[in-house]
């Protein structure tokens, strides 16, 4: 992307979303014909054609199909690098976390309101599995259900927690004392993401497949309230970590521990090139909490 201005390529990079010049130029608030004088600037820089061009139709050449590829991860590289740049210059984090992940976080926010009281903090709840707000750098350091290798950030996992069959209160099996996987050979399950890209939990499917489970997939939800409206409405079960029974009790759904289930982990998830003492500070508080509570 060597001498590519910014500004052409994310005005490229809409106009191959949109293929259509005028709704390009509108997402972008700018006039059609100043758009059309951007994009044949850059294609004379790159030395080919980018689209296709009909009265009826645009679309991409070979070469945009490539530079879609391509320009899609520097931009967001580039735009990650002026916030974190920015962020730099100020004392401020932002803190995501996954549903149940984020249990022990306030008792990590107060105690590092403590030890950084400078520093302003803001809390942000991210959907199951999206790691794209902590690649990019809207979010500095999430608490997650990730385990290392999971995504391209670093992922510290600090504790584990059991694992509980969310079921609706109706099911034959709610008033069980106790579960194992073979109990539940016949169901289909509300499964959740661990990484947006993944169609089916890989985890989730090999712990299925060990237990001599079909792994059968009712929904798939995004956070566990979802989980717990699909659950309550009778379209499956739902493995789920076992604070959950406690932060989001509900007179609609039954939790019932799971004897063989491996356990849920909490991680920490963050950008490996940010090295801010404000960020390593948050991360030596949640770890020395975490260790205190015995994760």
């Amino acid at each position: 992307m060597e001498g590519l201005e910014l500004r052409a390529l994310e005005y490229f990079l809409v106009v191959a979303e949109e293929l259509h010049f005028g709704r390009a130029a509108a997402r972008l608030h700018i006039a059609q014909p100043s758009l059309s004088q951007q994009i044949r600037k850059l294609e004379d820089q790159l030395g080919t054609t980018l689209f296709d061009r009909s009265s009826r139709r645009v679309e991409l050449t070979a070469a945009g199909e490539a530079l879609v590829r391509e320009g899609g991860k520097t931009l967001r590289q580039a735009k990650a690098a002026v916030r974190a740049a920015r962020r730099a210059a100020t004392d401020q984090l932002t803190v995501g976390f996954f549903g149940s992940a984020g249990e022990r976080l306030p008792e990590v926010l107060k105690t590092y309101a403590e030890r950084r009281p400078n520093v302003e903090v803001t809390v942000r709840e991210l959907l199951l599995g999206s790691v794209q707000d902590i690649v990019e750098g809207t979010v500095d350091v999430a608490f997650t259900r990730l385990r290392p290798g999971q995504a391209e950030l670093e992922i510290q996992v600090i504790a584990s927690q059991p694992r509980v069959a969310a079921l609706a209160m109706d099911h034959p099996l709610a008033k069980s004392e106790e579960l194992a996987f073979a109990d539940l050979r016949e169901l289909s399950f509300i499964t959740n993401r661990a990484l947006s890209e993944e169609s089916v939990p890989l985890r989730w499917l090999a712990e299925q497949r060990r237990h001599g489970l079909p792994g059968r997939v009712a929904a798939d939800a995004a956070s566990i309230q979802e989980i717990l409206t699909l659950v309550a409405a009778g379209r499956g079960v739902c493995l789920v970590p076992a604070p959950v029974a406690q932060q989001y009790p509900r007179r609609d759904v039954a939790y019932v521990p799971v004897a063989d289930a491996e356990p849920a982990v909490v991680s920490l998830a963050w950008r490996g090139d940010d090295a801010r003492p404000a960020l390593r500070a948050f991360l030596d508080v949640a770890r020395e909490l975490a260790g205190r509570a015995g994760g």
